[in-house]
């Protein structure tokens, strides 16, 4: 059974990415400058892919 620390070093392996307001995204597909992204949750989102350069929107899980 996992410890909660290693649960949420799980969820930050599956989704790497967290924006601004603290939710966490994997990256699902990228097309003619779109990523798709989906939301812990399952919710799909769409930005352009040279947004997920913005340190202060993005960062990548530690």
């Amino acid at each position: 059974m996992s410890t909660l620390t290693e649960l949420a070093q799980q969820i930050a392996q599956l989704y790497p990415l967290q924006d601004k307001a603290g939710k966490r995204y994997r990256v699902v597909g990228e097309l003619a400058g779109m990523t798709e992204l989906e939301e812990i949750n399952g919710e799909p989102r769409y930005i352009k892919t040279r947004a997920l350069k913005d340190a202060q929107a993005w960062q990548l899980a530690r």
